[in-house]
């Protein structure tokens, strides 16, 4: 898995490419963590690139919404690829996690 970041002020896009499986959401989780630790206020974790998301994945993103929700920030999925956004759907937490268009 590949992760780039895009840092513009104190938004930042992760740019994931590649399966999210155990190894990548420790990966994902580290990234995160640093853009939270470096002041970000919003976070969009772009997803079109991702061809795998799995439940550690799917922690990742549901913790750290969480925590930036309670900071008055935002971490949104954006443009997640079909066989992610099915994972998303499944789930349940499509709506709360994609950014809405």
């Amino acid at each position: 898995m590949d992760i780039k970041k895009i840092i513009t002020a104190n938004t930042h896009e992760l740019l994931v490419a590649g399966r999210i499986d155990g190894a990548g959401a420790n990966q994902l989780e580290e990234e995160i963590l640093t853009s939270i630790r470096n002041g970000s206020q919003t976070i969009y974790v772009n997803l079109s690139e991702a061809t795998f998301l799995c439940s550690a994945g799917l922690r990742v993103l549901l913790q750290y919404w969480r925590q930036m929700k309670q900071k008055q920030g935002l971490l949104q999925a954006t443009r997640p690829a079909p066989e992610v956004d099915a994972v998303l759907s499944t789930s349940g937490f499509r709506e709360m996690l994609v950014e809405k268009i």
